[in-house]
């Protein structure tokens, strides 16, 4: 079996990097930006590996992510308090709601639509 590793980009101390390899597999996470208001929240990019090919799912660990499932990003913030933990963030909006004044109002990208999804809501079909 292969490595299942977690490519870690920034200043992680150790208790973060284990906690995060214990979380994730098949993986690049990146510390974006530390909380302005305490070092010890962090916001994270996650990212699928590059070597994970999009259709394979290998069912002998339980951590092993579905990978048809795997979104081609997600944000995170990490927290120390009371323990380590993660908050996924969706949206700009959504990280300002949670943790207000933390990070710059522009941290996580706004995201375009998927290519060929049709640019209105499903509430505009007669059906």
């Amino acid at each position: 079996m292969r490595d299942r590793s977690v490519e870690l980009v920034g200043d992680f101390d150790s208790a973060e990097a284990r906690f995060l390899r214990s979380q994730f597999d098949d993986c690049r996470i990146e510390l974006i930006a530390r909380s302005q208001l305490d070092e010890r929240t962090a916001l994270l990019r996650w990212q699928p590996a590059t070597d994970v090919p999009p259709r394979a799912v290998e069912t002998t660990s339980p951590r092993v992510t579905d990978s048809r499932r795997r979104p081609p990003v997600a944000w995170y913030v990490l927290e120390h308090e009371p323990d380590l933990r993660l908050t996924p963030i969706a949206t700009n909006a959504d990280l300002r709601e949670r943790y207000p004044s933390h990070f710059p109002s522009d941290a996580v990208p706004d995201r375009p639509a998927p290519s060929g999804c049709l640019p209105f809501g499903r509430w505009l079909w007669p059906w």
